[in-house]
């Protein structure tokens, strides 16, 4: 059945049935030419029965009971004035438009300098297996970040704790401190069957055990890029192989944030969206073939990733591998922005022997290569294109420093 406004989005539309009223399998109501859910009505004196797949639009009241069967959207009410509403597997939502008030969530957290991580631990090690390709920065503020390669690392590698580490690790808990104490609107109550096609707009969710996610969730912004949705799981999250998070309708992956109080284990070849923030879990672990739209922040444990691919969802400015103890850097890299050229030099001559610096750009390609065989040796860089670069120093058969540069050569 179609119903046409004409072009009119004030057009109401009023069906009075004096009996029972049902639908065959996979039927279906249309809206066109502006024609809108909210002003749609029915007005039921019997049995209401929608078969499996149908697919029913506008406002249903009934002096009888309401069934809604399995694989059915309903975009609308369903209202009984007398009898029982029975529902199975259905997708349901109230209507938009006729001004009611657009969803937008809750406030989403100041990330701070976290935001320029994609992997981070502020108590544990960060661990790699495998070809990991990650957009953003790697790193811990307790233990070793081991096994990434910056290659395939478009942003810094942390090897060790320094001082954009401690940073990060104090906006962090600010982080989780704010989606701890952010009160819940909605409190889904199987934690054990998350997923399975569950459609959640935005608002902020609680889960009060270890939550186990299975199939597909879909994320429905309602046509709202700035929605903000939050879920908090007071446990444990773990997923099946093949498991996605799935945005719709304009949901952004940047609004999308989990706090999860325990591990957490995505498993193979899931794809997974939002900031991801774990606290006081063990291991936090992306399997095999994982795709993570996002950010994995754990505020203590472990991080575990074996051939994942992980995006931030924000531009950062260059971050510092300074140590945090204040030690001078063995390498200085000058001037950081540069133009036409930049200059390398040796603070420590104790790796002066068999030195070289690669350049590679945001893809992981080696555009630049030069022996180092003085203390300060020009790298011309008049070739380079305007943007991010990251280089590597190599001395004594080993890496003495990793870092960023940016060129802002003149086209």
């Amino acid at each position: 059945l179609t119903l046409d406004a004409k072009g009119n989005t004030n057009a109401v539309f009023i069906f009075q049935i004096k009996g029972a009223f049902s639908t065959n399998a996979t039927s279906s109501i249309r809206l066109i030419n502006g024609a809108l859910a909210c002003n749609v009505f029915w007005k039921m004196e019997g049995l209401v029965d929608l078969a499996d797949g149908t697919i029913m639009r506008g406002t249903i009241i009934s002096s009888n009971a309401i069934t809604i069967n399995t694989g059915s959207t309903l975009e609308g009410r369903a209202l009984s004035t007398t009898g029982p509403v029975t529902v199975d597997g259905i997708y349901a939502y109230t209507p938009i438009g006729c001004a009611s008030t657009p969803l937008t969530g809750p406030v989403a957290p100041n990330l701070g300098s976290a935001q320029c991580y994609t992997l981070f631990s502020s108590d544990g090690q960060v661990t790699n297996s495998g070809e990991t390709t990650v957009k953003g920065d790697v790193g811990t503020n307790m233990g070793l970040t081991t096994e990434f390669s910056q290659q395939l690392v478009s942003g810094t590698i942390h090897p060790i704790p320094d001082a954009s580490t401690a940073t990060c690790a104090a906006d962090l808990d600010k982080v989780y401190q704010y989606l701890d104490n952010l009160p819940y609107d909605i409190e889904l109550l199987y934690p054990a069957q998350f997923g399975s096609n569950l459609v959640l707009t935005p608002h902020t969710y609680l889960l009060k055990a270890t939550t186990t996610l299975t199939g597909v969730i879909y994320l429905n912004a309602q046509n709202n890029p700035n929605a903000v949705f939050v879920i908090q799981i007071n446990g444990a999250l773990l997923t099946s192989t093949y498991s996605r998070v799935i945005l719709m309708n304009g949901a952004m992956a940047k609004n999308v944030f989990w706090k999860v109080e325990g591990s957490l284990n995505i498993n193979n070849y899931s794809t997974f969206t939002g900031t991801i923030i774990t606290h006081e879990g063990d291991v936090a672990a992306l399997n095999m073939g994982v795709i993570l739209d996002g950010r994995l922040l754990a505020t203590s444990g472990t991080i575990n990733t074996s051939a994942v691919t992980s995006t931030m969802i924000s531009t950062c400015t260059p971050s510092s591998i300074d140590p945090v103890s204040g030690r001078s850097k063995t390498v200085t890299v000058f001037p950081n922005p540069f133009t036409t050229s930049l200059n390398v030099m040796i603070n420590d001559v104790s790796n002066f022997k068999n030195c070289e610096v690669i350049i590679y750009n945001i893809l992981g390609e080696q555009v630049s290569h030069q022996r180092i065989t003085k203390q300060i040796t020009s790298v011309g860089t008049e070739n380079l294109s305007p943007g991010i670069y990251f280089y590597k120093v190599n001395g004594n058969n080993k890496i003495i420093q990793t870092g960023k540069l940016i060129s802002n050569r003149v086209m």
